[in-house]
């Protein structure tokens, strides 16, 4: 199998902050014995990073609050899972930084959700 190279264009300093968010979510929001995927691919002019679980998924009318600051979907786990309710606030404050950046998440309740960063090259 041949691979091709990907190089995403960004600030390096904080490029490490998407990838650690979104694991940590993944993780975090994951259902036991579940699984979380991490692709970076070249597709045409664009690079994406995605991180996929099989977690619990995110009811379709709250998946654009997720990028708020201190919201959370489940409020009820909130002291059982830890954090702060900033993780997709930071990625979401981080893809703004980058003109050729923009964030896509598909989620389905009880399924997993996934979470691709594209950058245009």
């Amino acid at each position: 199998m041949q691979t091709e190279r990907c190089q995403i264009l960004g600030i390096p300093s904080i490029l490490n902050e998407i990838v650690y968010n979104l694991c940590d979510n993944a993780i975090k929001y994951n259902k036991e014995d579940g699984e979380v995927n991490v692709k970076l691919l070249k597709k045409d002019k664009r690079v994406e990073l995605s991180v996929k679980d099989t977690g619990i998924g995110i009811p379709y009318e709250e998946q654009q609050r997720v990028f708020e600051r201190f919201y959370r979907v489940d409020k009820s786990h909130s002291k059982e899972i830890g954090g702060t309710g900033l993780g997709l606030a930071i990625v979401k404050h981080i893809v703004a930084k980058h003109d050729n950046a923009h964030i896509e998440l598909d989620s389905e309740l009880g399924t997993g959700t996934t979470i691709r960063v594209v950058f245009e090259q």
